[in-house]
């Protein structure tokens, strides 16, 4: 396989595309693509290589649009020879195997403010296996000193979140700028991306505040339920170390739903909706 096969892996996800990468592993008999050949497939049905066209493609295509949504790679098997005839546009007549499996953009940990709750949860997501991403509008608050296990630290207004960051389908955002309305600009920009996952740290009473807000600014209902708040599993966290911990386990226990269940994608509306779980590729058998 040619490099260009793998700047194209490169190129999709940094843009921030689930890819399927699609393997010939195993043939039999008369077939129009041998062993070792491979294609991708994104989640917006953009198409790289070929492992044979026609209705084999077909099918290979179906199979990675969920796997892209499940996440979880599949061994498919396709027998030409039990094609409707009206489908066979192909002088085969063999049996191929197909090993399909996701690749994930990176994920992203988007901290929104550099106090010390911020600078808790950056230390303590370290090793998650997320880039973390620091955002504050003060230069002492927004560096590499004082954020050493941050992958970027990035000094801006906070209206110029979305322009200074790529919230993507895979940006896990936690607010916790030094006040309300540092708070409720970032959350204009989040409520407008497809990241998944959006928190914002602070009391029932300043959510109800910036809610109010955001309702008068033309956010739904259907966005604002998308916000959890107050960020954090509820253990009784006090400290920012102890409130630290429980972001953590919350963005641990988050994503590990829905890679089982498939990852929210937010709807025209700007609402979330939870990509349909689908069965295991060996369920029936």
């Amino acid at each position: 396989m040619n490099v260009r096969f793998y700047e194209k892996v490169l190129e999709w996800t940094r843009a921030g595309k689930r890819v399927a990468v699609v393997s010939i592993v195993n043939t039999v008999g008369s077939t129009p693509r041998k062993t070792g050949a491979k294609m991708l497939v994104t989640d917006r049905m953009e198409l790289y290589g070929t492992v044979g066209g026609g209705c084999v493609e077909a099918d290979v295509i179906f199979a990675a649009r969920e796997v892209l949504k499940t996440l979880r790679p599949r061994l498919i098997e396709v027998d030409i020879k039990k094609k409707n005839p009206d489908e066979i546009d192909m002088l085969c007549g063999g049996e191929i195997s197909f090993y399909v499996e996701p690749v994930m953009p990176d994920m992203t940990l988007l901290i929104c403010g550099g106090g010390h709750i911020s600078k808790a949860i950056a230390h303590v997501c370290q090793g998650l296996d997320f880039r973390i991403v620091v955002v504050d509008d003060r230069p002492q608050f927004a560096n590499q000193a004082r954020f050493p296990t941050a992958d970027e630290t990035i000094c801006c207004d906070y209206t110029n979140l979305a322009e200074k960051v790529q919230l993507t389908g895979t940006t896990f955002a936690v607010t916790v700028t030094r006040g309300h309305s540092g708070d409720e600009v970032c959350l204009r920009s989040l409520l407008a991306s497809p990241a998944p996952y959006v928190a914002m740290i602070g009391s029932s009473s300043k959510w109800a505040n910036l809610r109010s807000n955001l309702l008068g600014a033309g956010y739904t209902k259907e966005q604002l339920e998308r916000v959890i708040t107050p960020a954090g599993l509820d253990i009784g966290s006090v400290t920012p170390e102890e409130i630290a911990v429980s972001v953590a386990a919350q963005i641990i226990q988050k994503r590990a739903e829905w890679r089982t269940a498939g990852f929210p994608e937010v709807g025209e509306g700007g609402g979330a909706e939870t990509v349909e779980r689908l069965p295991p590729a060996d369920a029936g058998k």
